[in-house]
């Protein structure tokens, strides 16, 4: 009878210790928003206050190579919350911050869903960003209890949508608005978050800390702000915002160890990408330190950022991780610590428990990215990028010769020098390997650039309406230089109008025959671009009696991505030609921002 009792007793005591047991951990990720990639004290930075973040690191792991699926906003979001690559989740670009545009898809299964099923209480914190629909909001994609922005940004005292008109409130609480005027979000979201920890204390819960600093409008605690008043903007009051998330993350973790729940609590910490060189930040303050890039950027600094994860029950701390980690490897990772059933076989992440508790090296794979025109693979040391951009202006990127842009990342990490004509067989093995990928399409890899026969070379070109000053091509005359882009609207060889027609007129300088025009116009719906509605062409001898206008349909298909070739014959003389392309105007009630300007994008004129 002893030995049963004594057997039973030893079988309680290991299915105590098993996931899925009352000893599952609690899941705490923290997410801050536009952080750069070193902008912590361990991750070099030497001008910032982040005690917390510091400590953090030393009772955990720290990650020297760890990636988000994207260097956006929303479609980041969407991979640490599914386990999917962005365009599998569903959410390739930011989705719409007006109230009643879906976001995420709702039949996506989220980690709040999946820990759910599995008995935990789930709470969200702060930024959203992944739809503005009652099926689409945190409530309706599992989670118990939710407070906070739905849109992008907003303002840390009106809690005012951050961007453009018209003004609109975002602060809500489990579904219901929340008019909490001049109280500062930053403490709101801490003290939110506390009251979700005391109050599930005795179970299993995850909470979605998704912290909106520092993200713009750049609103540090005043203490902070004084505390780096010595500094040039806009380093001090992005300095001032980091230490304020530092602050609120202490907060948090000194509430657990009050608690006694720090030791069981898998806390996950990361950036969304990184930091804003937009004009909303006044162009910068974060630092990508030895990386090339940003935020909006497929080079290190827009998707490698800083991480950690600590649970001091399973995990020795102090160490640093130099695996090749990327976000979608959170989704099942957690789901391996917290149930004993089988990986949903769809996750396109790993988890790494496995690397964290015992130091065993991850398989090897390839990563990918998509965003926009830009796209990028990485296999062992290797990273090539299609299309790239970089908005830091570290260095210059050639419209011609960067097109595919090839790296060593562990010879050369800051991505400063193309390898490509010098490895000329790899790269066609990455870009193999990039097509093999399931949200690949050949349209993705970029033709070198094209010279075409245009006799429009060397005429006097008039915009009659004025394109704008972001998108201004290498000058107006690369409406007629006889060099076609690709299919990136910001490769240098387009020209843009915002919510505008485009008119332009050409003088041939001299009557020539001319069999017919063709105009190349880019339809790009992810970045609001659409072919024109229609386009018309007259022409004339002397500038003043011009033909009737021949009316051609523009793009038949605005929801399809790439270039539309608008062509007219003439066979005819003529010295002078009026082209106006009718702009659609506004983004159509099917796109993911109704409503919002569309651009209109024109490469090249060419008269055959």
């Amino acid at each position: 009878m002893n030995k049963i009792v004594c057997l039973l007793l030893a079988l309680s005591l290991l299915y105590s210790c098993k996931p899925g047991s009352s000893d599952r951990p609690n899941v705490i990720i923290i997410l801050t928003d536009d952080q750069g990639s070193v902008d912590v004290n361990v991750y070099g930075a030497t001008d910032l206050a982040t005690p917390n973040l510091d400590r953090l690191a030393e009772e955990g792991i720290r990650f020297s190579g760890f990636y988000v699926g994207s260097a956006i906003c929303s479609p980041s979001r969407a991979a640490i919350l599914t386990g999917l690559t962005p365009h599998s989740a569903g959410v390739p670009g930011n989705v719409s911050s007006i109230p009643g545009n879906a976001g995420m898809p709702s039949e996506i299964t989220t980690l709040a869903e999946m820990l759910r099923q599995e008995g935990y209480t789930t709470g969200h914190v702060g930024k959203w960003h992944l739809g503005y629909t009652p099926e689409t909001s945190p409530l309706a994609q599992g989670f118990d209890y939710s407070f906070g922005h739905m849109g992008g940004c907003i303002d840390n005292y009106s809690h005012f949508f951050y961007w453009n008109g018209p003004n609109r409130h975002d602060l809500w609480e489990n579904g219901n608005e929340l008019f909490l005027d001049g109280e500062y979000f930053p403490d709101l979201m801490a003290e939110k978050a506390e009251n979700f920890i005391k109050k599930n204390k005795k179970k299993p819960f995850f909470l979605y800390y998704a912290i909106n600093t520092p993200h713009y409008p750049l609103q540090p605690r005043p203490e902070w702000r004084e505390y780096y008043g010595s500094m040039d903007m806009p380093r001090r009051d992005y300095a001032g915002f980091v230490s304020t998330a530092d602050q609120n993350i202490g907060m948090l973790t000194a509430l657990l160890d009050r608690l006694s729940l720090k030791n069981n609590t898998l806390l996950i910490f990361l950036s969304d990408h990184g930091h804003s060189y937009e004009e909303r930040t006044f162009g910068g303050g974060g630092s990508a330190g030895p990386f090339r890039g940003g935020k909006t950027s497929l080079f290190e600094g827009g998707i490698r950022v800083p991480a950690i994860i600590s649970w001091p029950d399973r995990i020795a701390g102090n160490r640093v991780n130099n695996e090749l980690v990327h976000s979608i490897d959170i989704v099942p990772t957690v789901l391996a610590a917290c149930s004993e059933k089988e990986l949903p076989p769809y996750l396109e992440g790993v988890n790494i428990l496995p690397s964290l508790s015992s130091n065993e090296k991850l398989p090897e794979r390839t990563l990918y990215w998509k965003l926009g025109s830009q796209w990028a693979v990485r296999k062992g040391d290797w990273k090539l990028i299609g299309l790239p951009r970089d908005p830091s202006g570290t260095g210059k990127l050639d419209p011609e010769k960067d097109r595919l842009f090839l790296s060593n990342i562990a010879a050369d990490s800051s991505e400063m020098t193309n390898l490509a004509s010098e490895y000329p067989l790899l790269v066609d093995s990455l870009i193999t390997e990039y097509l093999g990928w399931k949200n690949a399409s050949a349209d993705d890899i970029p033709e070198m650039l094209v010279e075409v026969q245009n006799n429009a070379l060397g005429s006097e070109i008039s915009m009659l309406t004025k394109p704008s000053p972001r998108y201004p091509g290498s000058g107006q005359g690369t409406l007629i230089d006889g060099r076609i882009g690709s299919r990136a609207h910001d490769d240098g060889f387009w020209m843009g109008w915002e919510g505008e027609d485009m008119i332009v007129l050409l003088d041939l300088k001299k009557e020539i025959r001319v069999a017919s025009i063709v105009a190349r116009f880019l339809n790009n719906p992810e970045n609001w671009i659409f072919a024109p509605l229609e386009v018309s062409f007259s022409y004339s001898l002397d500038g003043k009696a011009y033909s009737r206008p021949v009316t051609l349909p523009g793009g038949n298909d605005l929801r399809k991505a790439g270039i539309r070739n608008i062509s007219v014959p003439i066979n005819g003389d003529i010295r002078y030609l009026k082209i106006l392309a009718r702009s659609i105007g506004t983004n159509p009630e099917w796109h993911s921002s109704p409503g919002g300007k569309a651009w209109l994008f024109c490469d090249e004129i060419i008269i055959k």
